[in-house]
């Protein structure tokens, strides 16, 4: 349902408003977009399951049970938040967004000389 004049009115001038009272955190706001954030978030889920790899290697030398089950716990959120928030992204959104990584080239590059490599062995 679309906005009443009024009601757009009423946005603008909070929006003013904002620009106003601090530009910086204005600028930041305008320029997040949603794949921004979910992309944010599951670098974040990457990295707490990465965390939690860590402290399951430290529990492979201290046998404590609380840091496994710790360790566990924290891979499993993780995950779970890195496959929630991925889900969220879509797979169509999810391949532009590979395609613009700055990493798909260096992937698309070490593919071609894998396969180069291949070719001459072959030969």
């Amino acid at each position: 349902m679309p906005l009443s004049d009024r009601e757009q009115q009423i946005l603008q001038e909070i929006e003013d408003q904002l620009y106003e009272q601090d530009p910086e955190f204005a600028r930041g706001v305008s320029s997040t977009t949603l794949q921004v954030h979910l992309l944010r978030n599951v670098r974040r889920g990457i990295a707490a399951f990465l965390a939690g790899f860590g402290v399951l290697v430290i529990f492979f030398f201290q046998t404590e049970l609380i840091i496994g089950i710790a360790a566990f716990l924290l891979m499993l959120a993780g995950a779970v938040y890195t496959y929630d928030n991925v889900r969220k992204i879509g797979s169509e959104q999810l391949r532009v967004l590979r395609e613009q990584a700055p990493l798909s080239d260096l992937v698309t590059r070490l593919r071609s000389r894998i396969r180069d490599m291949g070719n001459r062995d072959g030969s």
